[in-house]
């Protein structure tokens, strides 16, 4: 019985063959949906951070201390949130291109 060797490029090929074929399930008019609802989000959330700086601003200095480290933690989370979602949009801005962009082939050289 004769063994059979895989290599990584031939895995890879195969991978990469299945998550396009996974991509082009997706229509244009599904990922304009997405990036506008992402778009959405992103509107309310930096609604929600000028909503949350002016309940900030707006504290007596007398409650200062006995709200400064739940203040804190939600300003945190707040900003974490935002950077999640631009990374979100960055990493479906960068599937719609691979999955509608031009793909790029290296040159073959003739053999021989």
């Amino acid at each position: 019985m004769e063994k059979i060797v895989i290599t990584e490029e031939q895995v890879k090929k195969v991978l990469d063959n299945i998550l396009t074929e996974e991509a082009h399930k997706v229509t244009r008019q599904d990922f304009n949906r997405i990036q506008f609802k992402i778009e959405e989000l992103e509107n309310s959330l930096n609604e929600t951070i000028k909503e949350f700086t002016k309940l900030n601003d707006s504290i007596p200095p007398a409650f200062k201390n006995a709200t400064f480290k739940k203040m804190n933690s939600i300003g945190s989370y707040l900003n974490i949130s935002r950077q999640t979602i631009n990374g979100l949009k960055e990493n479906v801005r960068i599937f719609k291109r691979k999955v509608y962009g031009q793909p790029t082939q290296p040159l073959q050289t003739p053999e021989g």
